[in-house]
């Protein structure tokens, strides 16, 4: 009897051990299924979504991990998605990635930046060159409350500039290509619209330069990639697949403007072919990691705190939203 519980005591000291010895590689296991269930991507119609037209076409880089696109009209649609977990990964103007993570227990990281500033004024007034021209101009602004408004004013301030948010963005391109207005601060794609509709309407200044000049920088983020924190946590290496996928689709999307075109009209992501090519040498698709680009993304987050402390949730995020 007393050998019998002796066998029986090795026995359960040999699992305990092997238990102990090798949790992590069960552990790994059991993570890669859920990895394969988990990955649900969310993008904005529009500009921004189209690097992801690539993965709609091409998800096999991801060796296997499916991904569940889902298409949002707006942030205020998609955040609460990411926010409650039907969404892992998704796509934010960096105000809102910002005071999301502020005022969320910091459910989201940042990612990365995966497009940079966009914004040009637009005019056909041929004497227009300098901001110092603008005195006295009323400029149609695209997107109050919004990175557009916020650059913008931080530029003009000293100048006696009247901005002017009754047009919606959509319409600003027709606006002025009309000469219904005759100034007006436009993003990509409407800047290539309005310029392809007029002989006289023309990208007078190029606010990425001019903002680069003034705080001491390459660019400001238009568009940065976020994530739910617990997934980051979770899944790291599904994480960085994604980042990889990501990186090498806008590579190619910024290489293939017109089959990106394509791409992004066929998958429906808002923007019709030759819209979406024209506008790409433009709209200054990048992918920079979260700490590479934490310093343009403070800079830009100190605009809005200038301006509107509540935007960004009152302060600047700490060091755990950059992932």
């Amino acid at each position: 009897m007393t050998r019998l519980r002796t066998k029986i005591t090795a026995a359960l000291l040999f699992l305990l051990g092997s238990a102990l010895l090798f949790p992590f590689s069960r552990r790994k296991g059991e993570e890669e299924s859920l990895e394969v269930q988990f990955l649900k991507v969310a993008s904005l119609n529009g500009p921004s979504s189209i690097p992801i037209a690539y993965l709609y076409e091409n998800a096999a880089v991801l060796d296997g991990a499916p991904i569940e696109f889902q298409q949002y009209a707006s942030p205020v649609t998609e955040l609460p998605k990411l926010l409650n977990g039907e969404a892992d990964i998704g796509f934010l103007p960096p105000n809102i990635a910002a005071k999301a993570y502020n005022g969320s227990d910091h459910a989201l990281v940042m990612l990365g930046i995966s497009g940079n500033g966009n914004l040009y004024l637009l005019s056909d007034d041929p004497a227009l060159s300098s901001l110092e021209g603008l005195s006295g101009k009323t400029v149609a602004v695209a997107g109050q409350g919004a990175t557009p408004e916020y650059v913008f004013r931080s530029l003009t301030e000293g100048l006696d500039v009247t901005c002017d948010y009754s047009i919606q963005t959509a319409q600003l391109a027709a606006a002025i290509a009309s000469g219904k207005i005759h100034y007006a601060l436009i993003p990509e794609p409407f800047a290539t619209v309005a310029t392809s509709k007029s002989a006289t309407v023309r990208r007078s200044l190029d606010i990425q330069k001019l903002y680069g000049e003034k705080r001491g920088t390459t660019s400001y983020p238009m568009t940065v990639m976020v994530c739910r924190a617990d997934f980051a946590r979770k899944y790291p290496a599904v994480v960085q697949k994604f980042l990889h996928s990501y990186k090498k689709a806008t590579d190619w999307t910024v290489s293939h403007p017109k089959e990106a075109g394509e791409l992004t009209e066929k998958h429906t992501l808002g923007l019709k072919a030759e819209v979406a090519a024209a506008s790409i040498p433009n709209a200054n698709y990048v992918w920079i990691p979260a700490k590479k680009g934490r310093g343009d993304m403070e800079k830009l987050l100190s605009v809005f705190l200038s301006f509107a402390p509540e935007s960004v949730g009152g302060a600047l995020p700490d060091d755990g939203f950059y992932y």
